[in-house]
This record gives structure tokens, C-alpha cells and sequence, in this order.
């Protein structure tokens, strides 16, 4: 089996696994597997040596399309991950103001008594 073959099939498994909606529960596991294939397909691309047939010259814009919207996918998994961690840390920051009230008192203004 050629280099892009497997590149495309590699290609084909990442974009299908990104194309299931993605549960907060399993998102480890999806994590995890993305980042296996994209290190294979990383691999893959080392090996790559032309010449080219025609056939994997198709086989190359379809893996090139794909790349357009796995990349798409990615940046929208990666947004997702930053809202979790800013919701997190929000509502540590909420717990610990509920916790200790008096702790994040700032004193960063002074009163002036205007008599004399």
C-alpha cells in the first residue's frame, strides 16, 4: 500500500472522528485518539517522496480538503476546552468569595473628611 494510501485513510479516521459530536464525558478519550492520529499522519507526511500518480494526486486534494475541515474542527474543540477552563476557574473564584467573603476586600480608595 502507497504512502498516501495510508495518509488518506489516516486522514479519512481523523476527520470522521471529529465529525461525531464530542461529549464532555469522553472527551479525554477523543483527545487522546485525535492526537494518535495526527502524530501517524505526521509521520506519514515524512515519508512522503514523489513522484506522484494521477490517482494519488486526487487521493492529495481530497486529504487537503479534508485538512481544511479537521483544522476547522479542532480550532472549535480547542474553544471549547478554553470556555470550560474559564467556566472552572469562575466558579473556584465563586466558591472561595462564598467560602471567605472578607478575603478580596480591596483597599484601594481613602476617605476624606472634608471638616476642620
Amino acid at each position: 500500500m502507497s504512502i498516501v494510501v495510508e495518509l488518506f485513510q489516516v486522514t479519512k479516521a481523523l476527520y470522521d472522528l471529529l465529525e461525531k459530536p464530542i461529549a464532555r464525558e469522553s472527551r479525554d478519550e477523543t483527545i487522546e485518539a485525535v492526537r494518535r492520529l495526527l502524530l501517524q499522519r505526521d509521520e506519514l507526511i515524512e515519508q512522503l517522496k514523489p513522484p506522484y500518480t494521477d490517482e494519488e494526486q486526487e487521493m492529495g486534494i481530497e486529504i487537503v480538503s479534508l485538512n481544511e475541515t479537521i483544522n476547522q474542527k479542532l480550532e472549535h474543540l480547542k474553544q471549547q476546552i478554553q470556555q470550560d477552563l474559564k467556566a472552572t476557574k469562575q466558579k473556584k473564584m465563586a466558591n472561595q468569595n462564598y467560602v471567605n467573603p472578607y478575603q478580596a476586600i480591596s483597599v484601594d480608595g481613602m476617605f476624606y473628611d472634608k471638616k476642620r
